[in-house]
């Protein structure tokens, strides 16, 4: 039996191309199966590889203690931190309803649904809202971070009986040890090994990923590790801090003379010993002095200190670097005459909008790790799901917006509402209003503008006395 290549080969295409039209039809029904893979390299638990870190003092639990050296040793790298921080921080946060941002009434059930996430987050957790937060940001010095997702029922207040967040507890990265993924490098868990204050022992636990709030800075290639902001100034500050101890110890040998005595020949033992006793004792003092015989010489040797290659411009270039590594540059910009205001305010708004990316970022893991999830337990088959967002971060100019506003209002772009009202008496710190206070102030207006007609109507002379329009008066008889 003889087998002709040229129908296998158009069998064996027609079978290919049969099966991709297949593929292509249960593509549009449901999800594909997952066929690649990440890239990321785990050996027994172990993140390695390039894509991690190249360098490897930034490998394994090392870069903790560099980070924590940097960000609690180095007042140039914590000023970059809190730059970053702060401005979040103090930013308002609002839970809303994807209607009530597109500008449709919102559900009720999703409008309560919002009510009791924003309740649940700053009014029925153990830690405070902004002290929580600032914590969150320590992701972005060590490249991640974590919270265990702590539940409670709900005992009093307006949502008594629901199931919400007790707290959102913290759980420090250089405490895991091994990270758990599946066959494709998606982490799927990870285990901590902490201190057991109970116990006084080390405990080991298995975490899976769904209990955890796990924030990630710069995730790459599916690595939960990130990259901490301080690893491209490490270098700067690594030389600065060399250049630091380098002037410290130029400062300690030659900043300071060392005392001499020039004794005359012939000197005896004892006046030599008295003689180097007071040397020893030489110290800056506004009654020191020493005394000494005729012939005796002491002073200072000239170390040639001056002559020292001076480490001062490479230590401020390096210190500039830190904080361009995070498009802080304009920081620099207050030392000596180094920059113009528009310089300054293109360098400010492109660090506004990284940090703005930074807020959006967190947002985002909250809704869909934490809300999403706690909205089921309570809301089930909710049509939509409300969402955390911060306002926007930076500086606000009050004129600006004002004279906006009052443009926009006068071509009838904006209608007065009590949202807006309240949103521009909260930028102004003045007191918000309600819908009955505004009942209140119309109905006093319309008594107002109602008595001042009764006045006006007093005033007015009687038209009955009046002559006709047209005709003169008769003079009396």
């Amino acid at each position: 039996m003889t087998i002709d290549v040229r129908e296998l080969s158009v069998a064996h295409s027609s079978d290919i191309q049969k099966e991709l039209r297949e593929s292509r039809l249960r593509s549009r029904g449901r999800r594909p199966i997952e066929i690649g893979y990440t890239g990321l390299e785990v050996f027994g638990s172990l993140i390695t590889g390039e894509i991690v870190e190249h360098n490897r003092e930034w490998m394994g639990p090392n870069r903790f203690k560099l980070v924590d050296r940097m960000r609690k040793g180095d007042a140039t790298c914590a000023a970059t931190l809190m730059a970053l921080t702060l401005p979040i921080v103090s930013t308002d946060v609002v839970v809303e309803t994807r209607e009530g941002a597109d500008g449709h009434k919102p559900d009720p059930i999703v409008k309560e649904a919002a009510d009791f996430i924003y309740y649940n987050l700053f009014e029925g957790m153990q830690e405070s809202w902004n002290g929580w937060l600032r914590e969150v940001f320590l992701y972005m010095a060590y490249g991640h971070y974590a919270f265990e997702k702590i539940f409670t029922e709900i005992k009093t207040g307006p949502f008594a009986g629901a199931i919400g967040w007790k707290e959102f507890a913290p759980r420090h990265p250089s405490t895991f040890q091994q990270y758990y993924f599946d066959q494709h490098g998606h982490m799927t868990g990870v285990e901590q090994q902490a201190f057991d204050t109970e116990n006084n022992s080390y405990k080991s636990v298995d975490m899976p990923i769904d209990k955890l709030l796990w924030f990630t800075n710069q995730k790459e290639a599916g690595n939960p590790l990130g990259v901490s902001v301080l690893r491209p100034a490490w270098k700067h500050w690594k030389y600065k801090d060399g250049f630091y101890a380098v002037q410290a110890i130029a400062v300690e040998r030659q900043g300071a003379g060392v005392p001499y005595a020039k004794y005359p020949e012939g000197s005896k033992g004892p006046a030599i010993d008295d003689a180097e006793e007071t040397l020893q004792n030489i110290q800056a003092h506004e009654q020191s002095y020493v005394t000494f015989e005729e012939g005796w010489d002491i002073g200072f040797l000239d170390m040639g200190s001056s002559k020292v290659l001076d480490p001062k411009d490479a230590i401020e270039h390096h210190d500039q670097m830190i904080p361009k590594s995070i498009l802080a540059g304009f920081l620099n910009l207050t030392q000596g005459d180094r920059g113009s205001f528009a310089l300054s305010s293109d360098s400010s708004g492109f660090f506004t909008y990284s940090v703005q990316q930074t807020a959006n970022y967190i947002a985002g893991v909250i809704n869909k790790t934490a809300i999403q999830e706690l909205l089921d337990i309570n809301y089930p088959n909710l049509p939509t799901y409300p969402t955390l967002r911060f306002n926007k971060v930076g500086h606000i100019s009050l004129e600006k917006i004002i004279e906006g506003i009052d443009k926009l209002g006068g071509q009838g772009f904006i209608t007065p509402t009590i949202e807006l009202e309240n949103h521009i008496r909260g930028l102004l710190n003045l007191p918000s209003i309600n819908e009955e206070e505004i009942a209140a102030e119309e109905e006093r207006n319309m008594d107002k503008l109602k008595a001042e007609t009764e006045l006006m109507k007093a005033a007015q002379p009687d038209p009955q006395n009046q002559p006709p329009p047209n005709k003169k008066a008769e003079p009396p008889k």
